[in-house]
């Protein structure tokens, strides 16, 4: 009878309708694209023996109109060809959009002569000690790839933040990081390669390539769009690829005129405002904050979210179960359930404070796991959140922040807020707030949480800049292409239809990638240009006043 009641479901039946005309518009959507391509033509190279390996694995037109503007860009630089990678053969659409880009070789990886199943035995060799998720994250992968890389895409892959250990995905997914690495070797060993760009650099099938790649000395590029804009991190260096942030490092920022670095400061508080507007179409903006259920004054939020006003409020963000938790090769915890874990088991025992706990906002979006799910039999002095509160309200309330690596690190250390970090981040190095060396020292700090000074006028700056160069939109004046956020569906063929159509935009775009690439100072896009920015800002402040 369940099952019967299921099928007939109405909300299953109009999600299955949804699901299908959106399906219908995104062909739709994607024809009228390769139409376009068409007519542009193919991105033209001079003859030559280097290879560029770019990938068609990720089916968004907002990745193709980003590589077909950074190959433009590096055609001025000389003589390509263009390796291709695919999953499959079947892949028609992807295929036919590299193919009106300029690409004619292709690896197809799931039909190459090295197969899955000729790497299950090995897979079986190096799990044969494995007897816990921290085995996992130890294993010896060929060339010294991260496991950690292979660990988040079984996370990935699962739906969950951590796999039981009998999961046949493991044995699976670790066949084929062996099978990657084959592939991989043998295309970049046989050519002249000199440029990888990728549309996602963590998941094992994009990963492998760019760490063998770095190992070698080519150059990899992550090509992506986040808050409106297109970001293109460039890595050169295995160590790059560890620390992937697209800011400097402090010790760089603190060579900058003081005013320069004064003015990265104001652009960093005021692009924070706007994305607490709640405007943006980034999907963790969106999410995140939500004006139309804000509780503005602190009294008042502080009883909405804790419901006291005499105890000291300690908001812990939650994180995206299984969203690549080792972006940032996080060595305290496993994944974030382990951190989550840990941090309910001490706070039980922390009752000097309220604990909030606050579901990470795209989690319903995401799917698959919730805090709920573990976050049950709570003391009086910790609360859970439901989904769809505004972070401003919980941040209004808080006297504390804890994270691992979220955005809210900025956004509270700018505000004011004292945040704890639980270990390696955007942030590292910032001195925005302490940063726990181990475990152990975690919860250390969880017991000090409600204690920590308020960041002081220079922590408020210092957060503010690193977001600005970390995370911000383009400014207006950047005459940046404006990008809306990868995950609008059959919206985004509208919106990169008319991105193609505005060819001086475009060309613009360029003429910034073709900028960025020509300088070795700066490894991010985005910061590139923004940093251009301010130091010209300064520039003419000061020939005015003279």
């Amino acid at each position: 009878m369940v099952d019967l009641l299921r099928y007939v479901s109405p909300h299953r039946w109009r999600r299955a309708i949804a699901s299908h005309v959106e399906g219908l518009r995104r062909n739709r959507g994607d024809d009228e694209l390769d139409r376009q391509f068409a007519a542009l033509g193919p991105v033209r190279f001079a003859p030559g023996e280097q290879t560029v390996i770019a990938d068609g694995m990720w089916c968004n037109p907002n990745h193709f109109l980003r590589l077909r503007l950074f190959l433009e860009a590096i055609a001025e630089q000389g003589g390509y060809r263009l390796l291709g990678l695919l999953r499959s053969r079947t892949n028609r659409r992807e295929r036919r959009a590299l193919e009106r880009i300029g690409f004619s070789e292709f690896v197809f990886i799931d039909e190459d002569e090295f197969r899955t199943e000729h790497f299950l035995d090995a897979a079986d060799e190096l799990l044969r000690g494995v007897r816990s998720h921290t085995d996992l994250l130890a294993l010896d992968l060929p060339e010294g790839i991260p496991a950690y890389t292979y660990y988040d895409t079984v996370l990935k892959l699962a739906r969950h933040p951590q796999p039981a250990l009998d999961r046949p995905l493991w044995r699976v997914a670790l066949a084929e990081v062996l099978r990657n690495a084959a592939i991989y070797r043998r295309e970049l060993d046989t050519r002249r390669v000199a440029h990888v760009a990728l549309s996602h650099p963590w998941k094992s099938e994009w990963a492998d390539l760019v760490w063998l790649a770095l190992a070698r000395g080519v150059p990899a590029y992550h090509l992506t769009g986040f808050t409106d804009g297109l970001r293109i991190r460039r890595f050169r260096t295995p160590a790059d690829y560890r620390n992937p942030v697209e800011h400097l490092p402090y010790a760089a920022y603190r060579q900058l005129a003081p005013k320069v670095q004064a003015h990265l400061a104001r652009f960093g508080h005021a692009a924070l405002a706007a994305r607490a507007s709640g405007g943006s179409t980034d999907i963790n903006t969106r999410h995140a904050y939500r004006p139309d259920a804000r509780v503005a004054e602190r009294k008042a939020a502080r009883l909405a979210i804790s419901g006291q006003t005499e105890r000291p409020v300690v908001v812990v963000f939650g994180h995206v179960w299984y969203d690549f938790p080792h972006t940032f090769a996080m060595s305290h915890f496993t994944d974030f359930l382990d951190w989550t874990k840990l941090t309910l088991e001490a706070i039980k025992g922390l009752d000097d404070a309220i604990w909030v706990l606050k579901p990470h906002p795209t989690e319903e979006w995401y799917g698959g796991f919730a805090l709920a799910d573990i976050a049950r039999d709570l003391p009086p002095h910790v609360r859970l959140l439901p989904l769809g509160g505004d972070t401003v309200t919980a941040l209004t309330a808080a006297d504390a922040a804890v994270t691992v690596h979220g955005t809210i690190g900025f956004e509270a250390a700018a505000a004011g807020i004292p945040v704890l970090l639980a270990d390696r981040s955007y942030y590292s190095g910032w001195d925005i707030g302490p940063v726990a060396a181990s475990r152990d020292d975690y919860v250390r700090l969880l017991g000090e949480a409600h204690r920590l000074p308020r960041p002081d006028r220079a922590m408020r700056d210092r957060a503010a800049a690193c977001f600005a160069l970390a995370l911000a939109a383009p400014p207006a004046e950047a005459g940046a292409l404006a990008l809306e956020c990868d995950s609008g569906g059959s919206n985004l063929y509208r919106h990169v239809a008319e991105q193609i159509l505005d060819s001086e935009r475009l060309l613009a775009e360029r003429r910034r990638i073709e900028r960025f690439l020509a300088q070795q100072d700066v490894d991010s896009f985005a910061t590139f240009h923004l940093l251009d920015l301010a130091r010209h800002a300064v520039a003419q402040m000061d020939s005015e006043a003279a």
